[in-house]
């Protein structure tokens, strides 16, 4: 046998055996089969490189600079940032399944944080194999969706954003002046519920959803739009998001992020001018004002004692 011959027997070996795996954890799919035994060695080699080499090379690279220098905006996303919401919108999934006669679907192995609706309903069906109902399709599935979180948000009696965002927003709005904008893939509904039932609403000088806009993230539209309707460049916009379809969007955008990174996503797939990742925004109204310099130097500081290693009087260069 020719090497070319071993190479292809020895794949498709290994694509056979993947899609056993595969077919072991969940309904059999006749359209899913052929994609597993042909893509599924390519997957596998693809996480291997993720997760076993690319996991040493540290988080995405965080530049340095005085952060909130030129800015004249800010930029929120909803779910995930705002609101801590990805385990209510599984929730929400497993209702409009059941209640379409789906069964228990696996919905944790494909959720992926700031997809659209539309698409996870999609991924969802190719990986576990269900039929549509009738007269139904993934729209409809999506605004039940939506709507079953509606239904949530105003049947709940108390609704906690993520910690510290009250404060960076009053830090943000009043003590430096800047417009915020409350930029999400989320439906107006969703977004105007969540506003209302928090009573911060009043901070945005503008609520931009996927209600109004024909792309979504990762498409920079959003951003660039909400910009636009704000009178800021986008250079001087500072955007919070957690998703990676949303860091996309803003690094198309040309805007500097900040990451509130609650997920077990790699640091590394993170792209874009991006200051920094944090679990919440609990004193980071201190630490994005602090001047760049001092920040890396508190850092190595940190660093040094971590590792029991002594101070030292002189100061190392940093570049900004």
């Amino acid at each position: 046998m020719s090497f070319l011959q071993i190479f292809v027997l020895v794949y498709l070996t290994a694509g056979v055996v993947y899609a056993g795996y595969v077919l072991s954890q969940r309904p059999f799919s006749i359209f899913m089969l052929p994609i597993n035994i042909l893509g599924g060695p390519l997957l596998a080699v693809h996480y291997f490189i993720k997760y076993y080499f690319k996991k040493d090379a540290g988080p995405a690279k965080i530049r340095h600079k005085d952060l909130l220098k030129g800015k004249k905006a800010a930029f929120f996303d909803l779910d995930g940032t705002v609101w801590d919401s990805d385990i209510l919108w599984i929730d929400a999934i497993g209702k409009v399944a059941r209640e379409n006669g789906l069964g228990e679907i696996d919905i944790r192995s494909t959720y992926l944080p700031g997809t659209e609706l539309v698409k996870i309903w999609k991924v969802l069906q190719a990986y576990n194999g269900f039929k549509l109902p009738e007269k139904k399709n993934f729209r409809t599935l999506a605004a039940e969706t939506e709507a079953k979180m509606v239904e949530h948000i105003n049947n709940s009696e108390n609704i906690d954003l993520i910690e510290g965002f009250r404060d960076i927003t009053f830090f943000l709005k009043e003590e430096k002046g800047l417009k915020l904008a409350l930029v999400t893939n989320s439906s107006r509904e969703i977004a105007g519920a969540l506003t209302q039932k928090t009573g911060v609403v009043y901070l945005f000088d503008l609520i931009l959803t996927g209600s109004e806009i024909s792309k979504k993230k990762p498409s920079p539209k959003i951003f660039l739009t909400a910009a636009r309707k704000l009178h800021v460049s986008p250079k001087n916009v500072l955007v919070f998001e957690d998703s990676l379809s949303g860091s996309k969007a803003a690094e198309k955008a040309g805007m500097d992020q900040v990451i509130i990174w609650r997920t077990d996503i790699p640091q590394v797939e993170y792209h874009g001018n991006i200051y920094g990742f944090y679990p919440d925004f609990e004193g980071l109204d201190k630490i994005i004002s602090t001047p760049s310099q001092q920040r890396v130097l508190e850092g190595i500081k940190r660093f040094r004692e971590s590792k029991g290693m002594p101070d030292t009087n002189e100061e190392p260069q940093v570049n900004q």
